[in-house]
């Protein structure tokens, strides 16, 4: 459509100017499908799957999640998926720029006439290409700080160099995340059928006597495959601590893994060729054996009346004093302990008869001294940028990032007085920040030599006439008049 500007760009597609790009786990699908014609059946969940990272991570967490996810995509999350995926504080280092195989994007331009980023190519630890060698990195970060810009795979930007040789790591990886890649929608497996098939694969192992894992042998197994560098390359350190994710993962699962930890752990005990969708479709299919209700035993029914109303009246006077939870700490933990095992539902119908609300009203924050911190660093942060012409646009946002406490000052802002005045009065709106981008522009032809004619300033200052404001463009209007005047 011959559109240059990023905004406009955004404007036309989204109907919206603010949408960022994402490498891994892009939203606002349901407007690049809406572009498509109904005989292509592209809809959320095909581009989901097939053009994002989305399916190196939906097999790993639930059924729920996956949904929700999905949902997420289809309009926005603001950040909420990544976090819902545990990709946020996740021990798995992300790759800081993207990544390109200089043969396959000669390979595209023979064959499409132009070059494409690949997904497969952006993967932490898959960075290799099966057929041609090692991947490798431009000069272009994952987040970049123009964040609405489209960057093309262009030989520029990517130039044809030699690869090295792939290691032997690199392509057990790559390997298994093109098999995931490659995957179709599918229910995900519960917490509890991963729980059961890794304690069938220590047991299968010889590594499990009993119910007991023995973790350092497993963690000898996985060693012996995985070099301790390349472990600790992407965030996979192993200790001895009781917490350690090689320890975590034998356990019972109470969060999602990383596909590359599944990764690491199946190819230190799965046979050679073993495939990952496999092993998730033998998990998916995994029967659960049926948990016991947690009734009393047979021989706890037979307590007397009058020895469960003494428990029952010491309860209730304790109760009613404390509440069900400081009975407990003023010793009445020996009561609770037995009516739970013998009398159940009483005791849960009684405490919650019971309850009582304790409001919090501790003011753990000192807000007003830490309004005029906050204002002063502020005011630093103005002084040491006002000079500066080419300066990135004053906004809230702008401000906070520079302080690095976006989220707690956002969160409390009702709370700072001064705070929210300083960025009612110093706040850049953006007539005025394009007018100071005229300006700079201006004062950079003049230096150079060059007549600051109007389509030069504009293009100097990154505007077009359908993004500029009125006042800013009245302003270049005028600036341009006394330039041919003079």
């Amino acid at each position: 459509m011959g559109i240059t500007s990023p905004k406009q760009l955004l404007n036309e597609v989204f109907n919206n100017r603010h949408v960022i790009a994402t490498v891994d786990l892009p939203n606002h699908l349901e407007h690049i499908a809406h572009w498509y014609t109904d005989e292509l059946n592209y809809n959320v969940e095909r581009l989901a799957y097939e053009h994002t990272l989305f399916p190196i991570y939906a097999p790993f967490t639930t059924e729920s999640r996956r949904l929700q996810c999905l949902k997420w995509m289809a309009t926005e999350s603001l950040g909420a998926i990544h976090l819902t995926l545990g990709l946020t504080s996740s021990r798995l280092k992300k790759a800081k720029s993207l990544n390109y195989c200089p043969v396959c994007m000669q390979q595209q331009l023979a064959t499409k006439g132009e070059c494409f980023w690949k997904r497969q190519w952006q993967v932490s630890g898959a960075n290799c290409c099966l057929q041609h060698g090692q991947l490798l990195e431009t000069n272009l970060a994952s987040h970049h700080n123009h964040r609405h810009q489209f960057f093309s795979a262009n030989p520029d930007l990517c130039p044809s160099v030699d690869q090295l040789a792939v290691n032997s790591q690199a392509r057990r990886v790559a390997r298994q995340v093109n098999i995931l890649l490659a995957m179709t929608p599918a229910t995900s497996a519960t917490f509890a059928q991963w729980s059961k098939f890794y304690s069938q694969l220590a047991r299968q192992a010889g590594l499990k006597l009993g119910h007991k894992v023995q973790h350092d042998r497993i963690k000898e197994r996985v060693l012996e495959r995985w070099p301790v560098s390349w472990l600790n390359q992407y965030g996979l350190m192993m200790s001895d601590n009781q917490t350690c994710w090689l320890c975590t993962i034998f356990r019972k699962h109470r969060k999602s893994f990383s596909y590359l930890e599944h990764i690491v752990v199946m190819e230190s005990f799965l046979p050679e060729q073993w495939r990952i969708d496999e092993v998730i479709a033998e998990v998916a299919a995994m029967q659960l054996s049926v948990n016991h209700t947690l009734t009393a035993p047979s021989q706890f029914k037979n307590v007397s009346a009058s020895v469960r109303s003494v428990y029952r009246k010491h309860w209730l006077e304790m109760v009613k004093q404390y509440s069900a939870k400081l009975a407990r700490k003023n010793g009445g933990g020996a009561i609770y302990a037995w009516l739970y095992r013998y009398d159940r539902d009483w005791l849960i119908s009684t405490n919650r008869q019971f309850q009582r609300s304790f409001a919090n009203n501790v003011e753990r924050v000192n807000w007003h001294a830490r309004d005029l911190s906050i204002t002063r660093q502020l005011i630093n942060i103005r002084k040491q940028y006002q000079l500066h012409l080419d300066a990135p646009r004053g906004s809230r946002n702008w401000y906070l990032s520079k302080l690095g406490q976006v989220s707690s000052i956002e969160k409390n802002l009702h709370k700072l007085l001064i705070t929210r005045l300083f960025f009612k009065k110093y706040c850049e709106n953006v007539t005025d920040y394009q007018i100071r981008r005229i300006i700079l522009a201006t004062s950079f032809l003049r230096s150079n030599g060059t007549t600051p004619h109007h389509w030069r300033i504009l293009r100097k200052a990154g505007l077009s006439k359908e993004r500029i404001t009125d006042i800013a463009e009245n302003y270049l209007n005028s600036m341009v008049l006394n330039e041919c005047r003079t």
